[in-house]
């Protein structure tokens, strides 16, 4: 019974603890702004919160000035804490489970050799001819890209729903980067969720296989896969974070469930007292 009721008390505190933690209508860091802010916790380098966004976290050095000293920003005591961050992350283990050894270092590795191969990929040579001038051609300019580029969403893109043929309409197809030569426009792809990976954007990109696309799609699972753990090691809160979300989207059924276990143990120990 003592044990039920020290199982309770917790599910109350954490419920209670959870809702009291303070709350700001906007919270701006550098060029991110955030509403609806529920603060987890404020360490000397780091705000920790959720709002309108999910779960976020922010250095302090980038709040505004007033935000920093109602947090107690310590220029110096951050700088401490994230030179000790760094002496310690190297040898620091990934919170990824029981059994998992690798090192940050090795995580790091991992998703490096990744993006290698993706940019191997995606960035393939693409045959040029000599333009003549017989030959009917469609010009590109100002050059083959906009700027910028969408990050993909590593754990669940399919880059072959994505693939785009805008340069087959054409024979041959230039743009005004590449005076004097000419591409096969059949031969051409353009992806909005590769484009991250273009490396010289000054050349157009090859038409990737289903073979080669699912290479891709397979190298996006290991690089998010990777991101994940290298956040979770680097933030020691990522649990407690997680769990406060849970809670505070929960409530009804967190509430519900605690007044079932509260009468449950209350019926039991009243059927103990009946017996004696």
């Amino acid at each position: 019974m003592r044990a039920g009721g020290i199982l309770i008390l917790g599910l109350i505190l954490i419920t209670r603890t959870a809702f009291a933690d303070e709350k700001l209508p906007v919270l701006k860091a550098g060029g991110e702004t955030y509403s609806n802010v529920t603060v987890i916790k404020v360490s000397a380098t780091d705000i920790y919160f959720i709002s309108d966004r999910g779960l976020a976290n922010a250095k302090l050095q980038n709040l505004d000035a007033a935000l920093q000293k109602h947090f107690h920003y310590d220029p110096a005591k951050a700088a401490a804490e994230q030179k000790r961050q760094a002496a310690n992350s190297e040898n620091q283990l990934p919170a990824g489970g029981a059994g998992n050894a690798s090192s940050v270092t090795e995580i790091k590795s991992e998703m490096d050799n990744a993006i290698s191969r993706v940019k191997e990929i995606v960035n393939q040579p693409v045959e040029s001819l000599p333009r003549t001038p017989d030959m009917q051609v469609a010009t590109y300019s100002p050059g083959w890209f906009h700027p910028g580029a969408e990050k993909p969403d590593f754990d669940t893109v399919d880059v072959r729903a994505t693939q785009m043929f805008p340069y087959a309409q054409n024979q041959y197809v230039t743009s005004d980067l590449n005076p004097g030569v000419v591409f096969i426009g059949s031969e051409l792809e353009f992806n909005p969720m590769t484009k991250y990976f273009y490396t010289d954007r000054s050349l157009p990109k090859k038409k990737l296989t289903e073979a080669e696309m699912l290479e891709v799609n397979r190298l996006y699972r290991v690089i998010g896969k990777c991101e994940q753990r290298l956040e979770r090691s680097q933030n020691p809160l990522w649990l407690l974070s997680a769990t406060y979300f849970w809670l505070i989207t929960h409530k009804p059924f967190v509430i519900a469930a605690v007044a079932l276990l509260f009468g449950a143990l209350l019926f039991l120990r009243k059927r103990q007292s009946q017996k004696f």
